[in-house]
């Protein structure tokens, strides 16, 4: 076998995940591990078990880190049962599970972002910090935020990870969302539209580098600054106005109960403050 059947074997591999209706970020993501381990394998190689645990020990030695290892293997797994290599196939590198958040967005830091995108006349960021917060919305699902969507509190029909769920807004986001639109003139489509490329949206890059450009002003730890960051912030403080696991699973779009318990989770921070008001 060589580099090349085995780059022809990978087109082949990802137009049949395309026909099985894929999204486009699971797609580049499959090519993006399997080119991994095409670019580690030799120009001439038979696959083997033996091969594969060199290139499960190549990831380790190149610094991935273990969630992103995992996810390199389960890919490649697929990759090697489409090639009818099942006796090939890697188990994953057992992780730690999670108790903590490490460094989450504290609710000060929600606000002093806020205030230094109002200082920055950044308003656009503004609002979006807001549907982050207020709703829980992905990234991806801000092009669900349009001016027509502003006549119901209910978003019906936003499909991310394929699958279909609603989003809801508060009746506070709505309205601040109507007066940004009426400001703005935003008569229709969009409400987060791009500044260069006319009606449409945003792009996620720009907002990604938006928001480091906030946190900079407003002393706020860059690397802890993304827009998922918002989504652990969220699912707290539903937490604390008595919504339960299940409507929170439903809110946020989430498949798995665990998946949603992992937003939940305090930090070491909020851990030790409680244990200090401990008395005997």
């Amino acid at each position: 076998m060589t580099k090349e059947s085995i780059k022809k074997e990978l087109d082949n591999f990802i137009d049949t995940e395309r026909l099985d209706e894929k999204s486009r970020r699971t797609i580049v993501d499959y090519r993006n591990a399997v080119n991994k381990l095409i670019d580690f394998l030799p120009d001439e190689f038979e696959i083997t078990k033996s091969l594969m645990i060199d290139f499960k020990e190549d990831l380790t030695e190149k610094g991935f880190k273990v969630k992103s290892k995992n996810k390199y293997i389960v890919i490649i797994n697929k990759f090697l049962k489409y090639l009818k290599l099942d006796n090939c196939t890697l188990k994953k590198f057992k992780e730690q599970q999670k108790t903590s958040i490490d460094d989450p967005i504290w609710e000060q830091e929600h606000k002093r972002m806020l205030r230094w995108a109002k200082k920055l006349n950044m308003m656009d960021m503004y609002y979006i910090i807001k549907v982050f917060a207020h709703s829980g919305a992905r990234i991806d699902e801000l092009k669900y935020f349009t001016v027509e969507s502003l006549d119901s509190n209910f978003i019906k029909g936003a499909y991310n990870k394929g699958k279909e769920r609603t989003l809801i807004m508060t009746n506070e986001l709505r309205r601040e969302l109507k007066n940004y639109c009426k400001e703005n003139k935003i008569k229709s489509g969009y409400i987060f539209v791009s500044p260069v490329k006319k009606g449409q949206m945003l792009n996620n890059s720009t907002i990604w580098r938006r928001l480091k450009k906030i946190s900079k002003s407003a002393k706020i730890n860059p690397n802890k600054i993304h827009p998922h960051a918002w989504r652990h912030l969220f699912a707290k403080k539903c937490k604390e106005s008595g919504i339960d696991l299940d409507e929170l699973r439903d809110i946020l779009g989430h498949n798995d109960i665990k998946t949603t318990a992992i937003y939940t989770m305090t930090s070491n921070k909020e851990k030790k403050n409680k244990l200090e008001r401990i008395k005997y």
